[in-house]
């Protein structure tokens, strides 16, 4: 049974995504044009994920790199160099991510929450298969602590402790209120790389990748994890 939280969460879940998938869908409109145009091959870019529950669902993205590549796409966020020129534009601000509005709508995802898993993380290493589990104890979200904090870093091997001790700490601290800050944080991001981009174009010098400080976040730094016996119900 949902607590009071779950549930104002979940009501804001479905009436942000849909009132977003409606005012944004000529946008869709937009960029699944320049996708088509800009490289051959679908669209959207589909990806299995972990969930709520550890319950498996297919993530949407526009893609970002020619089709052909993305054997070699793991992450969902592949090098610079591999993406096509309208699949650079729309990673930087993540206008990449919007189909995931879908996602929220149906209720495999939240707004707010950590970075969905893939299936494969689910079998690490057995020193953080707790903290990796403990994080299917709530929806994965669009947007999320570690990701405004640390962007710069993803999700790789080296920082994953360190993104999982941040999702950790955003699951026994999260609030109505640390999610509203996240998105607000989330859209001052946005905003800040459409303009840093579009500015580069027009002086053609290119793309640029505006990384949120945690100075512009103005949220603490998450504490080093402690472990399960400070684990609470979420």
């Amino acid at each position: 049974m949902l607590g009071r939280s779950d549930a104002l969460r979940r009501l804001i879940d479905v009436g942000v995504s849909f009132i977003s998938i409606i005012l944004s869908s000529p946008l869709f409109l937009l960029i699944a044009v320049m996708t088509k145009l800009g490289t051959r091959g679908s669209v959207l870019f589909r990806q299995e994920r972990v969930g709520l529950g550890e319950k498996r669902f297919t993530i949407y993205k526009f893609r970002s790199m020619p089709e052909s590549r993305t054997a070699f796409l793991q992450e969902g966020r592949p090098p610079k160099k591999e993406a096509s020129r309208v699949g650079r534009f729309l990673r930087g601000p993540g206008l990449d991510e919007l189909p995931q509005l879908v996602n929220v709508l149906r209720g495999d995802m939240s707004l707010v929450g950590p970075r969905p898993l893939i299936p494969e993380e689910l079998y690490c290493q057995d020193e953080l298969r707790y903290l990796v589990r403990n994080r299917c104890r709530v929806r994965p979200g669009m947007t999320g602590l570690w990701q405004i904090t640390n962007r710069e870093k993803g999700a790789v091997p080296p920082y994953l402790r360190e993104m999982l001790a941040c999702d950790a700490f955003y699951i026994e601290n999260r609030s109505i209120w640390l999610d509203m800050r996240i998105l607000f944080v989330t859209g001052l991001y946005v905003a800040g790389c459409l303009m840093k981009n579009l500015t580069a174009a027009r002086n053609g010098k290119g793309q640029v990748t505006l990384v949120p400080s945690k100075e512009v976040a103005v949220i603490a730094d998450p504490q080093p994890y402690q472990g399960a016996s400070s684990s609470k119900a979420v």
